[in-house]
């Protein structure tokens, strides 16, 4: 039903006499010069509620569109840094910490602080390894989240980038949170603020079909969880924390709707070198490395989630290992009694074996980071600096 009524004179009359104008299909003033359209709210009937039960997991079991996930944590601790983990994840559709990748998505980052060091970051990525075009964009421009234009700026954008990286967007990224209310003189202590704040991004899911990541900061008492007012917990899908004293993190759920509180990974910031400066000096990016991905690997069944390509890969490893264990280095962050050997080691068994292409041939390359990165990401495999070992032995 559409009707046309001014929208003044609505909001002046609408009591019992409007409901019931409503009723018999016809508002006050409906030929008023300023007639705007009248819309019912979009609403679910009781018996087709089942229907909307299934979620669209961008990463099962960890974050889905529609819903909203804030990470928080000291400064310096790698928020960003791990969001931008997530990030390529999610653009190359490689599973993330022991969940599955449902879809590959293109990420929007609207960096409102840090720009240019996420930028680094996924050059970092790209030197690493070797891939490019990943539908990815960063936006270095501070939006008001107080603001209610900042709904249309965001979406107008979204679908900006998705035009421009010629894959639909699923994710966004805002870093920091914090930042668009401080932005428009908000404060972040007050519940009206990040109530306002989280109205919004609510309108923008209804807008586009999304996962917004927020990133935000612990106060001084970190047991207490995030900075600021405890509307902002109150309003999140999924909250995760990063917590640890030393170079090592963890990063652990602990609010979640509908998952289990845990932790998902430990892991440290693992310099890696982009070039030299004009003066000779390098020029290097802190990145995730990933130690453990923790009982989220155990919880995705990844023995069932292995590509061909990466059962011969972790079979050949248990094989290499079998025939000749090389010294671990001398690390603590390599676990006590593990048995490894050298990334080249084992790249050159996959070549003998014919898993992968021959040295120099095309294709190669990627066909190993492929492996590597998987095995790596769903907790088969654990790699520091040039060594690996098997994490559990191959049984299916």
């Amino acid at each position: 039903m559409t009707v046309k009524a001014d929208a003044n004179q609505v909001h002046r009359d609408f009591g019992a006499a409007a409901l019931r104008d409503i009723t018999d299909g016809v508002l006050p003033d409906q030929n008023a010069p300023t007639a705007v359209a009248v819309q019912p709210l979009v609403m679910t009937l009781f018996d087709d509620a089942a229907q909307a039960t299934n979620k669209r997991w961008i990463m099962k079991g960890l974050i889905a569109r529609g819903e909203t996930s804030s990470l928080i944590g000291p400064p310096g601790c790698g928020k960003s840094a791990l969001e931008a983990d997530l990030a390529v994840h999610c653009a190359r559709q490689a599973d993330f910490l022991g969940h599955r990748a449902k879809e590959k998505c293109g990420v929007l980052v609207l960096a409102l602080e840090r720009g240019d060091l996420y930028e680094r970051r996924f050059a970092a990525y790209r030197q690493r390894d070797q891939v490019t075009g990943l539908p990815i964009a960063i936006v270095k421009t501070v939006v008001d989240l107080l603001n209610p234009s900042c709904v249309d700026v965001i979406a107008v954008t979204l679908c900006d980038a998705t035009r421009r990286l010629g894959h639909e967007v699923g994710l966004l990224i805002i870093d920091t949170y914090n930042k668009g209310i401080a932005i428009g003189g908000g404060d972040e202590d007050k519940a009206k603020d990040q109530n306002r704040v989280a109205a919004h991004l609510r309108k923008l899911h209804e807008l586009a079909n999304i996962h917004i990541a927020l990133v935000g900061h612990t106060g001084k008492d970190e047991s207490r969880g995030a900075r600021g007012s405890n509307a902002h917990l109150g309003d999140v899908d999924l909250m995760v924390q990063i917590s640890g004293d030393s170079a090592v993190k963890t990063a652990k759920v602990t609010k979640a709707n509908d998952q289990p509180e845990r932790e998902i990974a430990t892991f440290r910031m693992k310099p890696f070198v982009l070039g030299q400066d004009e003066d000779g000096d390098p020029i290097d990016v802190a990145i995730i490395d990933v130690i453990d991905s923790g009982p989220a690997a155990a919880m995705a069944k990844p023995a069932k989630q292995l590509t061909n390509l990466e059962k011969a890969g972790l079979r050949e490893l248990n094989e290499c290992v079998a025939d000749h264990v090389e010294p671990p280095p001398n690390d603590p962050h390599c676990p006590p009694g593990s048995k490894g050997v050298a990334l080249e080691t084992w790249r050159g068994r996959l070549r003998q074996r014919s898993v992968i292409g021959k040295k120099g041939e095309k294709g190669e390359r990627t066909q190993f980071m492929r492996i590597k990165d998987g095995l790596r990401d769903k907790g088969r495999i654990g790699i520091w600096d040039d060594y690996v070992w098997p994490v559990c032995r191959l049984t299916a």
